[in-house]
């Protein structure tokens, strides 16, 4: 082979090697450039994510600050007031004694209607509980158990009382497919007949009720309820409305 072509094979050689070698540098700086590309994305997104909680995390911050200032820090009662609500009270009870003694009852309650925090539209849930009870000798104290109950628990009462000012249960088993919430806790206490009347606040709306539960629903004795009830209510419904 004459030089001149030998020269000439090698110089082809080392063009090819060298645009070899060009390729294969491109790569790796591409993929170079590509690492340093996603890290800088990479940081970005971190940035920007930690952003996102840092704003969350001081809207957090300035909403439990607004509901830890609309607190009510409460209301001192005064001895004026306690002496004041000791009276009512025990003169709630007496009467509530009188309506255990003249109807035969196992129990004498009193329910009363209030509030319990706030939903997410701002709407108030609707409870009750109850604040005085008398019982028969023999008969459970359930007044711990009934507190801060949701008045849906006894949605058939509470309609019957909207509807009617009264609400007669003769005897549990009728209202089992009716209202089961309420049948399940007349069951729970042993409770085998209810009769229950609303009361009221000086404009007219109810407030809470009183009712009666007979362990044994032949004592239930609706004339004499009806009797009994007819003045004690309104004395009742005059303690609560002082």
């Amino acid at each position: 082979m004459e030089l001149t072509a030998i020269i000439k094979a090698v110089s082809e050689v080392g063009i090819l090697l060298l645009c070899g070698a060009v390729v294969i540098w491109q790569v790796i700086n591409d993929r170079n450039n590509d690492h340093k590309r996603q890290k800088e994305t990479d940081e970005k997104c971190d940035t920007f994510i930690q952003k996102i909680i840092d704003q969350l995390n001081n809207q957090n911050s300035i909403m439990l600050q607004q509901i830890l200032n609309k607190v009510d820090s409460g209301h001192i009662i005064t001895s004026d007031e306690d002496r004041d609500i000791s009276k009512v009270e025990k003169e709630l009870e007496f009467y509530l004694d009188e309506i255990l003694k003249e109807t035969n009852a196992n129990r004498v309650s009193v329910f009363r209607y209030h509030n319990g925090g706030k939903d997410y539209n701002g709407k108030s849930f609707l409870r009750m509980s109850m604040t005085n009870e008398v019982v028969k000798g023999g008969t459970a104290i359930i007044q711990p158990q009934c507190q801060n109950l949701f008045r849906s628990m006894f949605f058939s009462l509470i309609h019957s009382l909207e509807d009617n000012d009264v609400d007669l249960i003769k005897n549990i088993e009728d209202i089992k497919d009716k209202d089961g919430g309420l049948y399940g806790y007349l069951k729970d206490f042993g409770i085998e007949a209810k009769y229950t009347v609303s009361l009221h606040n000086n404009y007219g709306d109810i407030v809470g009720f009183i009712t009666l539960d007979f362990s044994n629903n032949d004592d239930l004795n609706i004339e004499k309820l009806k009797i009994c009830l007819q003045e004690k209510r309104v004395k009742i419904e005059a303690l609560l409305n002082l």
